[in-house]
């Protein structure tokens, strides 16, 4: 993959963790524990461990942590960097169900952008929404993108267009007030302003069909929270995301795409694109 060495992608997956303003977290030597607000799927996760402990006593330890923010539930990420090298093990002996497996997959863009395996040429007006100095070299079937516009997510109708999808598409209900949406959008601008971040929806003849958002660090674009309505799945909507968060992050400086993609979802598209897998993140539900 040109200048990424497997290395040094996967030492970029490590180092992506999410801790929103609004989550609480403990992070020691040994793990590090994030309190999501309640209206998150899997709202407290040990989201790495590394430690020369018996892992028993880190769950008993992190459990009681869990206990005492009033939660019975917690989730517990199994990585690469996991120690010690028997936690899944353990973790399955004490009843944790595994939930979820993402796959860590990266494309180096200092090539260029993936094909993502639509054949024709690329229609404009599919990016018309997008500050792109250059069109992006990416082969998508003009009457696979009929209908199809992405645009920044900077406004308040975008926000609520994302909100629409996500939903649906993570089950995210949960009522904003108006100061919520209008301190969510800041935060958005503010990104916008620095260009460390940026979130794209992607509409179907005028319907909010899939969002997703990317963090730019340094080089590396973390591409996250990709998904399509499921009443438009199948227009090339999905690929019409990924291909306007890849071609605005190349833009401003990104060598590096990376997703952690779900095994049975995105993760075939991506593999297709030409993404390389470089691990597995597998989550396990436990009770506290």
């Amino acid at each position: 993959m040109g200048q990424w060495t497997a290395a040094a992608v996967q030492q970029a997956a490590d180092e992506w963790v999410w801790i929103p303003a609004d989550a609480e977290q403990v992070e020691t030597d040994d793990y590090q524990l994030i309190a999501y607000p309640q209206y998150f799927q899997e709202p407290t996760q040990v989201a790495r461990s590394a430690s020369e402990r018996p892992v028993p006593e880190l769950i008993d330890e992190v459990a009681a942590r869990v206990r005492n923010w009033g939660r019975d539930t917690f989730y517990w990420w199994v990585r690469a960097d996991t120690r010690p090298a028997n936690t899944e093990a353990v973790l399955q002996s004490r009843g944790a169900v595994l939930t979820e497996t993402v796959q860590v997959l990266a494309y180096d863009l200092t090539g260029g952008i993936p094909d993502l395996g639509l054949p024709g040429g690329l229609a404009a007006p599919a990016f018309a929404g997008l500050p792109l100095t250059t069109p992006p070299d990416l082969a998508i079937s003009p009457a696979t993108l009929a209908g199809l516009r992405a645009d920044l997510v900077a406004d308040e109708p975008s926000l609520r267009a994302s909100y629409l999808v996500n939903a649906e598409v993570w089950r995210e209900h949960r009522d904003r007030t108006a100061a919520a949406v209008a301190a969510e959008l800041a935060e958005i601008q503010a990104e916008l302003a620095a260009w460390s971040g940026f979130r794209i929806v992607v509409y179907a003849d005028g319907e909010p069909a899939a969002t997703g958002g990317c963090g730019l660090h340094g080089e590396v674009a973390r591409l996250w929270g990709a998904g399509a309505r499921a009443a438009f799945r199948g227009r090339g909507a999905y690929r019409v995301l990924l291909a306007a968060r890849i071609a605005l992050a190349r833009e401003h400086g990104a060598t590096l795409a990376l997703v952690k993609g779900r095994v049975e979802t995105s993760g075939p598209i991506l593999r297709r694109a030409g993404f390389a897998r470089y691990s597995e993140e597998r989550l396990y539900r436990l009770a506290a």
